[in-house]
């Protein structure tokens, strides 16, 4: 991507991304006006919870590169990926890097995410669902941000956007009445993508926030915020959209 790029065009192909690696959970996501980068994990069937440094090098990338390969291969429009290997600490990581864009991925063994990491209880079967929803919510965004350009005019607008994952109250009451198979698909944590405006005219602001509805508030002065789902993932808006929006408390004060 080249200098004046827009975050609405990091985010296509981001969401392309996304799709490419499947099921590969979201770590993180950070989209600094039209810079975007990814942190997935491979899921822990691919080394079996028993991978070793030596392993990592040239066995558990090799799939994911030809998938990667193939989906990009030749004949088809679109960025080139490059990878690397670095190999050079505890567990070794997949770079991958998007030519001609502003997009990139590291892609890491399961050894190196926690459940701490994630401000998870347990790390499990859940993650399976979160890049789908993830995908569905970074391709709203981008349709809504082009719709801003195209409505209001100006340049291209551009955005802070990063994944966060925070504990979800109502765990323990969906678990209990989920049925025992799909228990292992209940999720104790809570994606949540934070909103932050880089450069947006004022009109652009106003058509981003004509689109949302059930704009609430969440925890307690003075760190409230505004909050609302788009595409059923919990997004935090800029804390000065206030007088932008008609905000109406949330169903609870959650921190």
């Amino acid at each position: 991507m080249t200098p004046g790029g827009s975050s609405g065009e990091a985010l296509v192909v981001g969401s392309a991304f996304l799709t490419d690696l499947g099921s590969l959970f979201p770590v993180r996501l950070k989209l600094v006006g039209e810079e975007l980068e990814f942190v997935f994990v491979l899921p822990d069937d691919r080394t079996g919870g028993r991978a070793s440094r030596s392993e990592t090098t040239d066995h558990p990338f090799i799939e994911l590169k030809e998938r990667i390969r193939l989906r990009f291969g030749a004949g088809t429009v679109g960025p080139v990926p490059r990878f690397f290997v670095d190999a050079g600490g505890r567990w070794a990581r997949l770079r991958v890097e998007l030519a001609g864009t502003a997009v990139r991925a590291v892609i890491v063994m399961p050894e190196e995410v926690t459940a701490e990491s994630l401000n998870a209880p347990f790390l499990g079967r859940w993650q399976e669902h979160i890049p789908s929803t993830v995908k569905l919510a970074v391709d709203e965004i981008a349709r809504m941000l082009s719709r801003c350009r195209h409505r209001a005019g100006g340049t291209e607008p551009l955005i802070d956007l990063e994944l966060g994952y925070l504990p979800d109250p109502g765990y323990q009451a969906r678990f209990a009445r989920a049925h025992e198979p799909v228990r292992a698909f209940v999720a104790p944590i809570r994606p949540v993508l934070r909103m932050r405006w880089i450069s947006m005219t004022s009109a652009q602001r106003r058509v981003f926030l004509d689109e949302l509805t059930n704009v609430g508030t969440i925890g307690r002065w003075p760190r409230r915020r505004l909050t609302t789902r788009i595409m059923g993932l919990e997004v935090e808006l800029p804390h000065w959209a206030a007088p932008k929006v008609r905000a109406v408390p949330g169903p609870q004060a959650r921190g």
